[in-house]
């Protein structure tokens, strides 16, 4: 081999070590300059909540919930000491500032985010119970970590109801690159509860309990990654609460 390649290879080499280098770096930076600001962001929101500015409180909420789950995840890397009792309590300050803005299907599925925290339990039993609907049109919600949630949004049409998933996976450094997206349509008619996509073979199944309210279950039959618009480890399975009327 050449001299001239040798060096052309070396070089390359070089660039490509230092590119990586200084991508987690600049990770770790990112990553520690993101959990030192969860103290701001509590401070921010009880302002907010204390002058009963329950809007404005919201955001640095979920910012502190969000980043609280993430830097617990990643605690040897963070630069904070943060506990799961951390977490628990920026839940349930969003759960309680969803309360105060009389919308209390929300705030149950923050309280409901874990159901073994005592703070959760607690809180839980302060919101009425959900009441059954039989019109199914809504915002559905299904926790998918890190303060961020799936969706399945149904809408009535032309005598069906449209049904649309937008879901996510949250990688262990998605707060920082990003989620990998997903999303599917169907519809369904209006007198039934159940629905199949014609692609991928997701059923679905609308229903309610007392403890969660109106709900969808959501049971996929494949690897949806296959279907072409779902990201790597994106599922749509689980159970969503109703958390907006239409």
């Amino acid at each position: 081999m050449n001299q001239t390649l040798l060096k052309t290879i070396f070089f390359a080499t070089g660039i490509l070590l230092a590119s990586h280098s200084h991508a987690e770096f600049s990770y770790e930076q990112e990553l520690q300059q993101g959990c030192a600001k969860i103290k701001q962001y509590r401070q921010s929101g009880q302002k907010f909540y204390q002058q009963k500015n329950y809007k404005k409180a919201l955001e640095p909420f979920q910012n502190q919930a969000s980043w609280s789950a993430f830097c617990l995840s990643l605690k040897d890397e963070s630069g904070i000491q943060i506990s799961e009792k951390d977490v628990d309590i920026a839940n349930n300050n969003v759960g309680l500032t969803y309360a105060k803005l009389a919308k209390p299907l929300w705030a149950r599925a923050w309280f409901q985010i874990n159901t073994q925290s005592e703070i959760s339990q607690f809180n839980l039993k302060q919101l009425a119970t959900p009441k059954k609907q039989t019109d199914l049109s809504g915002e559905y919600v299904n926790y998918a970590g890190y303060g961020a949630w799936n969706y399945i949004s149904v809408k009535k049409h032309n005598q069906k109801y449209n049904i649309e998933f937008n879901g996510v996976y949250m990688g262990i450094r998605s707060l920082i690159y990003g989620p990998n997206l997903g999303q599917f349509e169907t519809t369904m008619p209006l007198n039934h509860n159940k629905a199949r996509t014609q692609e991928c073979a997701i059923d679905l199944a609308f229903g309610f309990n007392a403890q969660v309210g109106n709900f969808v279950s959501v049971n996929q039959k494949q690897n949806l990654s296959d279907c072409g618009y779902f990201g790597h480890n994106v599922s749509a399975n689980g159970i969503y609460q109703k958390v907006e009327n239409r």
